[in-house]
């Protein structure tokens, strides 16, 4: 079983529970035999949903998990997930340089400026040019920024998709060239297994994963996404690669 799930959302992060606090996270790694958590919350700047308009206050959350780990005898890192934007990449790069994260979760939550989780994003879009712009916002986010760690949950669009799962084939090309910079950058893949809960399958899908390794990649983070303590680990055991 994985023992360190680097993809973690406290009460910082508008959409995970209140009760999702680092030190509940202690105590829940603690429980199921977790070693190591890594904390990723939230960080999209200009984002298209109302509830991400106010930011994380950085400097006062990374004094907080300062405090927290001077007391805690499990393994905690601090890390973040930054939302990629064509039109925000500049600021992104400064946000990355000025914080000491150990750990960066590169995702695409917004394209063309439009939300995926209010199917905003779909409106007036076949299911294959839809799926066709969103990988090509995440070859862009992996060719643009250098200061990540991994490649959060790629082709996880399906999920909010008013259509079913995307298929391999047609887009395979566009998702080789995101797999290539990735390895070129030598960068990891994320397994992230919050698609369990809906898709029944981890994010990226096994030919995405398959791929990766035929060209060589060997880099994976492993990642719950967990928004809910309850959720720490969640289908760790149902992970392949």
């Amino acid at each position: 079983m994985i023992i360190h799930d680097t993809h973690i959302h406290t009460h910082y992060s508008k959409d995970a529970s209140i009760d999702a606090t680092f030190n509940a996270y202690i105590k829940q790694a603690k429980r199921i035999g977790i070693t190591s958590l890594t904390f990723t919350d939230h960080h999209d700047i200009d984002p298209a949903h109302p509830l991400f308009k106010e930011p994380i206050d950085f400097d006062a959350y990374i004094k907080h998990f300062n405090k927290v780990k001077k007391t805690t005898d499990v393994d905690i890192h601090l890390g973040v997930e930054v939302g990629y934007q064509h039109h925000v990449k500049e600021e992104i790069k400064a946000f990355l340089r000025r914080y000491p994260f150990e750990h960066v979760i590169l995702s695409v939550h917004y394209v063309e400026k439009k939300d995926l989780y209010t199917q905003a994003f779909f409106e007036g879009k076949t299911k294959e040019e839809a799926y066709d712009i969103y990988f090509n916002a995440c070859l862009e986010a992996v060719t643009e920024i250098d200061d990540y760690t991994t490649f959060g949950h790629l082709d996880y669009i399906p999920r909010y998709a008013p259509f079913d799962d995307y298929d391999f084939q047609i887009h395979k090309d566009k998702i080789e060239k995101i797999l290539q910079m990735i390895i070129k950058k030598n960068k990891a893949l994320e397994i992230n297994t919050s698609g369990f809960v809906t898709e029944n399958r981890q994010y990226p899908k096994q030919e995405v994963i398959n791929l990766y390794q035929q060209l060589g990649g060997t880099r994976f983070t492993y990642g719950s996404d967990a928004h809910e303590v309850k959720d720490l680990g969640r289908y760790f055991h149902n992970i392949k690669t």
